[in-house]
């Protein structure tokens, strides 16, 4: 089988961890990675052992990269998401996939125009647990749903300086993990609530520190989901149905089990992450690695599993959240002021 090519686009914190994952796949290889400088990228293919370093303009003009990964701050993703689309090669950008639902549209937009595979990196999605766990909620197995509950909240020190406090890179809880809350509901309920009702905590540099947000569904079914920067939590993941439930234990965004139980009865359903490769441990990162590269070799423009629909559904619902809570990161009235001029 020939390998999928791939193309760093950028190198985040998490392209550590999605290495891991990559390095567990017999039929894939890294033809190199890119920054905005040459020094930069140089530094990052030596810290990941990669042989070839370039700057974006580069990459984007080799013919012989597939596909790029994009692991940078949120604000950058459009951008470099959409001159990779323009250059025909395929796209998995990191999560969230662009800062509103109406960048996202323009990303999905230059897609179909150029035929070209675009999905939004949630690997939540694509573990075997989570998939057997869609089906088994399907099957009625619970019954009719009347209750999802997720956090995902950590609590960063004191005196961190980084990007989640960065409301120039859209720092904050919700589109760091509160995402994954809510991917998690639309999984679940495979589409979103009617309505929202919130409250955030904006700290002193302007980002959500922590949230709660509690949606309705047509039939009087909650979503109750928390995220937070600020505060740590256990991170369960539950599903109450009518006939019984489903607890996603600790790290729900990152299953490798879960538990159901019906009529009393409980039993816990096993998906251990295979780990190749002696020394690298994935946390689950190839399963999405391995889905796209099923898509692509299928000659598909859009994943089954991350559809364009959900990625722009889960933006949308952020942009309600933030207008709830009266959220605007500066770039937006940068922007907003510009449109008026």
């Amino acid at each position: 089988m020939k390998k999928i090519r791939w193309g760093l686009l950028g190198a985040g914190v998490i392209l550590n961890d999605w290495l891991n994952g990559f390095h567990q796949l017999e039929d894939a290889q890294i033809v190199g990675i890119a920054s905005r400088t040459r020094e930069t990228a140089e530094k990052k293919a030596c810290q990941y052992g990669i042989s070839e370093s370039m700057t974006y303009d580069e990459m984007l003009s080799r013919k012989d990269i597939d596909a790029v990964y994009i692991p940078v701050p949120h604000t950058a993703h459009k951008e470099l998401a959409i001159r990779a689309l323009e250059a025909g090669i395929a796209v998995m950008v990191e999560k969230p996939a662009a800062v509103t639902a109406a960048d996202w549209r323009e990303m999905v937009s230059c897609a179909r125009k150029n035929h070209v595979f675009l999905m939004e990196a949630v690997w939540t999605r694509c573990f075997p647990a989570m998939q057997s766990l869609k089906k088994e909620i399907d099957s009625g197995i619970i019954g009719d749903i009347r209750c999802v509950q997720s956090e995902f909240c950590f609590r960063i020190p004191d005196d961190y300086q980084g990007r989640l406090t960065d409301p120039m890179t859209a720092g904050g809880a919700l589109l760091d993990v509160g995402v994954y809350n809510l991917h998690f509901a639309d999984l679940v309920f495979g589409h979103a609530p009617l309505r929202w009702a919130s409250l955030a905590s904006i700290g002193s540099d302007n980002v959500d520190e922590q949230a709660g947000y509690i949606g309705q569904y047509e039939n009087g079914a909650l979503a109750i989901l928390t995220s937070a920067i600020r505060t740590t939590m256990v991170n369960d993941g539950w599903i109450y149905g009518t006939k019984g439930y489903i607890k996603v234990p600790r790290e729900f965004y990152m299953p490798d089990r879960y538990e159901i139980t019906v009529d009393r009865k409980t039993e816990t359903r096993h998906f251990p992450i295979p780990q190749r490769v002696e020394g690298i441990n994935d946390k689950g990162y190839q399963f999405e690695i391995s889905h796209m590269q099923e898509c692509l070799r299928e000659g598909l423009t859009e994943s089954p599993v991350v559809t364009h629909a959900m990625t722009e559904s889960v933006l949308l619902q952020c942009d309600i959240l933030r207008e709830q809570w009266g959220l605007k990161y500066p770039f937006e009235n940068l922007q907003s002021t510009a449109n008026h001029i």
